[in-house]
């Protein structure tokens, strides 16, 4: 009877420690969560927070919806860079005007792509081009932003010449955009340095995090009113396991959890090839009263594979390239021939424990903030409206900043 009872129990401790093999962590490793760990850095995340090792860096973007029926319309809102200077945004400006405007329509008599370039002051222009070179009444119109030392772009499009409706949505939420430090975002979305306060209906947003040169990477993905999954994560997980990796995997840890105070289950597995290891953990919520406050997130952090190549400490971040539309990126990328090549995939820089014990500091430290989502409009929203003297002085320097174009003939911004 106790060779019985203790081969239950071992049965028992098998199921609840999955297919992994229960392995003490050695002092080192212990040594290396304590450092990753006890040094943390909160992150505005949506309508919540996160914690995160002090020397990852990261960012996202997100899509803000107005309505929810079939003529919804969207904005695109991403932050370009921070610490941004008032030289380096009109410079950034100027050579984003002139590779738009360089390039012709030919559906148009080869008319410049660039429609037009409107200032209200040096720190909110509005640019607006065709969307292609093959819907003539498509139109894109950005409006650039420097909020404090935030450089933010808000993008839409316009369709069969519907221009104002557009613009007059844009101009609104340049005014309630605010650069905020992260544990007093209060109302309204956050995303990065900044909160944006609009009465949109719903968003959706994807954030990246890394530590540099690294193979590890956090991706968080922001659906508000996305309905939860109806079956579990686990069964997901191990039905694209079978199907995309043959059935060579370790199941490390599956369970249910609470995640930003919501139901939620994560998925913890390892794989390998012929040439490295892969660990990949999933995470995400469970509810069924979707709502801004009680979003789905869903968490995935991998490592190991292809490793990010060490930054220059004294290269100056691009704000420009990873922005400009297709047809204006001509230039930026090198031939096939003369890129480098891929570098060989690595295995995991962490441990199975030590990336375990990194993810359950980053998942328990997610939590919705108090009262993001405003009862009513934002009160503050309307405080930045310029006066005419600001008015005045953004399109004499938007004048000066874009009066030639790249073919050496003036063209001249509209104003407001």
């Amino acid at each position: 009877m106790r060779k019985l009872m203790g081969f239950c129990a071992c049965l028992m401790l098998a199921s609840l420690i999955g297919c992994s093999t229960f392995k003490q962590p050695s002092e080192q490793e212990k040594l290396n969560v304590s450092e990753m760990t006890s040094d943390m850095r909160t992150w505005a995340l949506g309508r919540g927070l996160i914690d995160l090792p002090a020397n990852w860096t990261g960012g996202g973007d997100v899509k803000l919806y107005y309505g929810l029926d079939a003529n919804h319309s969207t904005v695109e809102v991403q932050v370009v860079g921070e610490g941004v200077t008032q030289q380096r945004f009109d410079e950034a400006l100027q050579e984003r005007a002139s590779r738009i405007a360089a390039i012709k329509n030919p559906r148009l008599n080869n008319v410049s792509m660039l429609v037009s370039a409107r200032g209200e002051t040096r720190q909110r222009i509005m640019l607006q081009y065709f969307e292609s070179t093959e819907v003539p009444d498509t139109f894109v119109h950005e409006f650039h932003l420097l909020v404090d030392d935030a450089y933010v772009m808000l993008r839409a499009e316009s369709y069969n010449g519907n221009i104002a409706p557009v613009v007059a949505r844009l101009k609104k939420l340049s005014k309630e955009i605010f650069k905020v430090a992260a544990p007093n975002a209060g109302a309204g979305f956050a995303l990065g340095p900044i909160v944006i306060r609009s009465n949109h209906d719903q968003e959706i947003a994807t954030f990246y995090f890394a530590p540099p040169a690294s193979d590890v990477a956090l991706e968080v993905y922001i659906n508000a009113l996305s309905p939860s999954e109806t079956k579990s994560m686990g069964a997901r997980a191990e039905e694209g396991a079978q199907i995309f990796l043959a059935g060579d995997y370790e199941n490390l840890r599956t369970r249910k959890i609470t995640l930003a105070g919501m139901p939620a289950e994560e998925s913890l597995i390892g794989f390998s090839d012929d040439t490295h290891r892969q660990i990949l953990f999933g995470g995400e919520t469970y509810r069924d009263n979707p709502s801004l406050s009680r979003p789905f997130m869903s968490f995935s952090l991998s490592a190991g594979g292809i490793e990010s190549r060490p930054k220059d400490p004294n290269a100056v971040v691009d704000l420009v390239r990873w922005t400009l539309p297709d047809f204006a990126s001509f230039g930026y990328e090198l031939p096939l021939w003369q890129q480098p090549e891929d570098p060989d995939p690595v295995n995991p820089s962490l441990t199975d424990y030590e990336a375990m014990a990194v993810w359950d500091a980053i998942l328990k430290s997610v939590r919705i903030r108090f009262n993001s989502v405003a009862p009513t409009a934002d009160p503050y929203a309307h405080v930045r409206v310029p006066s005419a003297e600001a008015i005045a002085e953004g399109k004499r320097v938007l004048d000066e900043l874009l009066a030639t174009g790249p073919d050496g003939q003036p063209w001249k911004p509209e104003p407001w």
